[in-house]
């Protein structure tokens, strides 16, 4: 049975449909960050009952771009990338404004590559297009990672509360011409 797995960040569930994540999303939408896993495993639980992140179906490479002090550093990686890598190749990427310090990225593919594969391919694209916020963390356990859900709430690491900021989808056409005033604008 295949399922992703649902966190606040904590892991708190594991979903077997969209209509699961959904109801989790209502759920806890607007009091707790909401987080889905970026894959879907097709084996609930390993021997000691956690999830078999070896089970992972990796049909997508994952990137966040994250900066505590300057987002907009994050949204001229994130153009740098789509200019010098996905332009010249014809990829499309899925980018979210996470709602919080920075954005994340998908680039989708047919072929299940295995860990580390993944993450020696993700760091080599960060060194060479030098692209300092995309987070070394998130590439070192990009199978086990959660990202934020689209259209849910962003809320402050500090007060709990929700800062009036979701995170939005964006096409590569509003990342390349918007500001980081105008992108967070669409987020509010």
């Amino acid at each position: 049975m295949y399922f992703r797995e649902f966190g606040t960040p904590a892991r708190i569930g594991r979903c077997t449909s969209k209509e699961e994540i959904e109801a989790l999303v209502d759920k806890h939408n607007g009091k707790t960050n909401c987080y889905a896993s970026v894959y879907v495993f097709d084996n609930l639980r390993d021997i000691e009952g956690k999830t078999d992140y070896d089970s992972a179906i990796i049909d997508t490479i994952w990137f966040d771009f994250d900066d505590n002090t300057n987002v907009k550093k994050c949204l001229l990686d994130v153009r740098k990338f789509i200019r010098k890598y996905c332009k010249p190749r014809d990829i499309t990427p899925r980018i979210y404004l996470t709602g919080g310090k920075g954005f994340q990225m998908n680039i989708d593919f047919p072929d299940n590559l295995k860990r580390k594969l993944l993450r020696d391919y993700l760091m080599h694209l960060k060194q060479e297009y030098k692209l300092k916020t995309l987070d070394e963390r998130c590439i070192n356990n990009s199978v086990s990672c959660l990202r934020r859900i689209p259209n849910t709430a962003y809320l402050s690491k500090i007060t709990l509360e929700p800062t009036g900021v979701y995170c939005v989808g964006l096409s590569v056409e509003e990342v390349m011409k918007l500001d980081i005033e105008e992108i967070y604008g669409l987020a509010m």
